[in-house]
């Protein structure tokens, strides 16, 4: 079954996203302190009231939701065109044709895998780009 094309499609560059989410969860957890990164309940990071209004509007803004108007911080899915590793400086690049929240999914996965490397003091924003299950 063909993707609805209609209205406004984002256009995402997967890599430098996915890098750009890594190194916010990196810098967010770079404080924590806990003996393993196993031991940090994440869920208590989001459900607090930064991740709410802050980093979740961003990770949306950066996987491509519209905004849908005054305070709505991104919310609004469509269809994305996300341009594939390696072929960022291509014209035209290649791209696949998504949904945001699966982009978002794989920018959360970023975040997360950044976070955990803070806490255990390590820094390859690599290792989220090869996680990408596109």
């Amino acid at each position: 079954m063909p993707m609805d094309t209609e209205g406004e499609i984002a256009v995402v560059r997967i890599a430098y996203a996915t890098e750009e989410a890594y190194s916010m969860g990196h810098g967010e957890f770079s404080d924590v302190e806990a003996e393993e990164a196993e031991e940090i309940d994440f869920s208590l990071f989001t459900d607090s009231a930064r991740w709410i209004n802050v980093i979740a509007p961003k990770l949306r803004a950066m996987a491509g939701y519209g905004h849908s108007g005054r305070g709505s911080s991104h919310t609004e899915e469509r269809q994305v065109a996300a341009i594939l590793p390696g072929c960022e400086e291509d014209t035209p690049a290649e791209a696949d044709l998504l949904d945001a929240r699966y982009l978002y999914d794989e920018l959360f996965d970023a975040y997360r895998m950044g976070a955990l490397d803070a806490v255990e003091d390590t820094y390859d924003p690599d290792a989220a780009f090869y996680g990408l299950s596109l």
